[in-house]
């Protein structure tokens, strides 16, 4: 048997017993390693998004490899060999789209837009065999001709695990910000720009640090938890803005006028998901610049908002949402090249087991914790 902690509904965990799962071809099964909490959890376990119940959460997770289905063992994300015993960073995200959506048809290089897109710990329902599809759980099943899943190296840090999905949607982020070839005309992020991050949770921590190993010039990061503005210098920020202190909106603008020459930053990236964060954040980008919105990825609410701001500014507004498939790849890397330069693991303040999610949830809540992470 092979024990799940399950969301049957808002704010109700039960641990439930699963009948053993087999591979079928295509598949893996895979022993949870360590998983992360984020804020999608918290929302799901709120009840504030819209998702089949029963389900067993967790998507930040990597997997060691119990049982290979006949063709699965060729089926990595890079064509490396699978054998047991691997441990492999999944993504949680469908990589094989339904094909008959607007966005699969029409908009290819978005992925992530799919109308019929699968997510693992989010929208499986886990009624039906084989069930285990979140790693909040003992065991996860993996059909890797509809998910990527990507293998790591002995010298990847165990507990680096949980940030690689969040990795992927702050990298992808930032490259949102890059310019079309066009670096002689300063848009954009680029080698010796100026950014800024509002909100030191986990994304805006890895926006910093994906910021400063991509070769800003400089990085300001607004925050108010003592603990993570501290984390926030350590993952490369050269200027802090403490909320404590700046306490107002037009005080908090007028330092980053302060810090970037009277002109403004050059990108500006929203990670707090906290509407007012967003009207603030466009006037703290300089005219031409470009402001990238992550933080909302449910809604909160609305916020006034000037168009003339956006307007007289020249300013581009994009969102980003999730990440295609391959930004894996990209926040593997990242993370495995870098763990001994900037202080990633220290990012975990917390661990429990994946039976314990409310009092996990609860310490999240308490704001003490940086990081959750969940381990089998």
């Amino acid at each position: 048997m092979t024990k799940a902690s399950v969301l049957s509904a808002p704010k109700v965990i039960q641990v439930l017993d699963f009948e053993d799962a087999e591979p079928d071809d295509n598949s893996i099964i895979g022993r949870t390693d360590i998983c992360g909490i984020c804020g999608t959890d918290l929302h799901l376990y709120e009840g504030q998004m819209r998702f089949p119940y029963p389900v067993i959460l967790g998507h930040e997770f990597t997997v060691i490899v119990e049982k290979i289905g006949k063709n699965a063992s060729t089926l990595e994300a890079l064509g490396q060999k699978l054998s047991i015993g691997d441990r492999l960073a999944v993504v949680p995200g469908t990589s094989r789209f339904c094909g008959t959506c607007f966005y699969c048809r029409f908009v290819p290089d978005r992925p992530q837009l799919c109308g019929n897109r699968r997510v693992l710990g989010v929208n499986m329902d886990c009624r039906n065999p084989p069930h285990l599809f979140g790693a909040f759980a003992e065991r996860v099943v993996v059909d890797l001709l509809r998910w990527y899943a990507y293998k790591l190296e002995d010298s990847f840090p165990r507990e680096l695990g949980p940030l690689i999905e969040p990795m992927a949607v702050a990298s992808r982020a930032l490259e949102r910000a890059l310019p079309p070839g066009r670096s002689s005309s300063w848009d954009g992020f680029g080698l010796g720009k100026k950014v800024v991050v509002q909100g030191a949770g986990p994304v805006g921590l890895l926006v910093t640090a994906a910021a400063r190993l991509s070769g800003a010039g400089s990085v300001t990061v607004i925050e108010k938890v003592p603990s993570r503005l501290k984390m926030a210098e350590e993952m490369g920020a050269d200027h802090l803005i403490d909320l404590n202190s700046f306490e107002t909106a037009e005080a908090r603008v007028k330092e980053v006028l302060r810090l970037t020459d009277g002109v403004g930053a050059d990108v500006a990236l929203e990670c707090v998901g906290l509407p007012a964060a967003f009207e603030e954040g466009t006037r703290m980008v300089r005219r031409g610049g470009k402001y990238i919105e992550v933080g909302h990825y449910v809604d909160s609410g609305a916020v006034e908002l000037r168009p003339n701001v956006i307007c007289k500014g020249d300013i581009d507004v994009s969102g980003s949402w999730a990440y295609p498939p391959t930004q894996f790849r990209t926040a593997v890397e990242l993370l495995g090249r870098h763990f001994d330069r900037l202080p990633f693991r220290r990012m975990i303040t917390h661990t429990f087991h994946f039976t314990d999610v409310p009092k996990a949830i609860e310490t999240i809540r308490s704001g003490e914790a940086v990081k959750v992470a969940l381990t089998a």
